[in-house]
């Protein structure tokens, strides 16, 4: 991977200290068309000052959306992710258009960056969860607290942008409650199976 941005970075002309602030994005359904969004530092350090300064687990959790919520506002500026509607529904043929394959890889993308970044203190990145019943199939980039207990997953929170408009917060949830009375299982990848159109129910 590093080695792919390094090749952008000197492709583009760009100074190799900017590596640093590139994240990788995904669009098109199935993560069919990859880019990769620069962040400036001068954005990126008034950006995850909010969180850096976060208290208690929960503020991490309010501030970690809103880091996510203004990652997808500047990766709209650069690749064409801001055509995508909630869902899967409205936008099949729209180029930038986003199914949950795209939404919790490029989230979870995110949330290594900040891991990286050393900005988390509360929490570190967790797998897929992956939820389904029955033909519905859906994907979400996860949270795992430092102190969560091992036994069960009261401290596993998903960050699920594929809800809501771009540029909205991204809803942050404890697994169980996203999951509902849907089966779920933590994965390290996605099942290709999954990474259809249907995908994102």
């Amino acid at each position: 991977v590093r080695a792919v941005l390094l090749a952008f970075c000197l492709a583009l002309s760009v100074p190799l200290a900017v590596a640093d602030g590139l994240v990788r994005f995904c669009y098109d359904w199935s993560c069919k068309t990859p880019g990769v969004v620069s962040y400036p530092e001068p954005w990126l350090k008034r950006m995850l000052a909010p969180l850096r300064q976060a208290k208690t687990p929960e503020a991490e959790r309010v501030a970690v959306a809103e880091v996510v919520r203004q990652f997808y506002v500047r990766a709209a500026e650069q690749t064409p992710i801001g055509a995508d509607e909630p869902g899967n529904e409205e936008d099949e043929t729209v180029v930038g258009r986003m199914d949950c394959i795209d939404h919790s890889s490029s989230t979870r993308n995110i949330l290594s960056f900040l891991a990286h970044r050393q900005a988390l203190r509360w929490h570190r990145v967790g797998p897929y969860a992956h939820r389904t019943l029955f033909l519905d199939s859906h994907y979400s980039a996860t949270l795992i607290a430092t102190d969560a207990n091992a036994e069960d997953d009261t401290g596993i929170y998903t960050i699920d942008p594929w809800f809501v408009e771009q540029g909205s917060l991204p809803p942050v949830q404890p697994v169980r409650e996203w999951a509902s009375y849907r089966f779920y299982s933590l994965e390290t990848q996605h099942h290709t199976a999954a990474a259809t159109s249907s995908a994102g129910r």
